[in-house]
């Protein structure tokens, strides 16, 4: 019998009321004492994720109960943040009037999405899911994976989990920069606001549904006025309708013309559609 070797994992569990929290100070306090010696860009991108995904659940989850988990072993680092609220999803569903909660998931890729804009800019989610090597937000039934820079992955289960529950894991010897990761969608010397996105638009096809209609191309093209540069990546992608391309690409074109367009793994139908409703500018 060969012999079967695992990772020796330690596994911290906090269960907190969701009442006058900050979200630093479980950071300093229990968290940071626990994870030893690593390099400064892995503390800031630990850092960063804890803070933003604790922070979500203090001023927008309605949640009461917050449970906080940190999964260490010799490789990575695992976090999970599980509140018993509204559902993250069903949130931004009934603040935007989205007819189902599928949509949500569009907007939190877009990013520069907040149900409070008085006192949030709607970056968190966006970055975080950026930074870590995996990435996952669970909600009543709906599941969104982010895999580093390849974010993009849903879908349905049967298991209901009421509230959000967010799974962030990243490798001890990730490489990886928050400061990079928000220079991708900056620019620093000219601008260094967030006006840049990248929208998988595989995100839009939900149980086989085609990218046929006008209607489809406004759900995702909402709200991209707020950027000054989209790259739309149609990876998985294989067919357009030709209403589906011509509102995005010449009507909203013809609307926004300072919203630059970018388009990335697009396969040849895809492409000669785009062309195609591109002519008639």
């Amino acid at each position: 019998m060969k012999p079967n070797y695992q990772l020796v994992k330690t596994v911290y569990k906090w269960d907190y009321t969701n009442k006058n929290l900050e979200e630093d100070i479980l950071w300093s306090k229990n968290i940071s004492p626990l994870l030893g010696e690593l390099s400064n860009n892995i503390k800031e991108i630990c850092q960063y994720g804890f803070t933003e995904m604790v922070n979500n659940v203090i001023d927008h989850s309605e949640a009461r109960e917050l449970i906080v988990e940190l999964i260490v072993d010799h490789l990575s680092l695992e976090f999970r943040i599980i509140d018993n609220g509204i559902g993250i999803f069903r949130k931004i569903k009934n603040a935007l009037g989205l007819e189902h909660s599928k949509y949500s998931i569009l907007e939190l890729a877009k990013g520069k999405f907040t149900s409070d804009p008085e006192n949030h800019s709607g970056e968190g989610i966006f970055f975080t899911s950026r930074v870590f090597n995996w990435f996952l937000i669970v909600s009543h039934k709906l599941t969104f994976e982010g895999l580093g820079h390849q974010e993009g992955t849903l879908w349905e289960d049967i298991s209901d989990l009421d509230g959000t529950g967010v799974v962030m894991k990243i490798r001890k010897d990730s490489t990886i920069r928050l400061s990079d990761i928000f220079n991708e969608y900056a620019n620093p010397d000219k601008d260094p606001s967030f006006h840049k996105t990248r929208i998988p638009v595989k995100l839009m096809e939900h149980e086989g549904e085609s990218l046929l209609s006008r209607s489809q191309a406004k759900r995702l093209i909402s709200r991209f006025d707020r950027f000054r540069e989209v790259v739309l990546d149609f990876e998985g992608v294989t067919q357009i309708g030709q209403a589906f391309a011509d509102q995005i690409f010449r009507v909203f074109k013809n609307k926004h013309p300072k919203v630059h367009l970018s388009i990335i793994n697009a396969d040849k139908n895809v492409s000669n559609m785009i062309k195609r409703v591109q002519s008639n500018r």
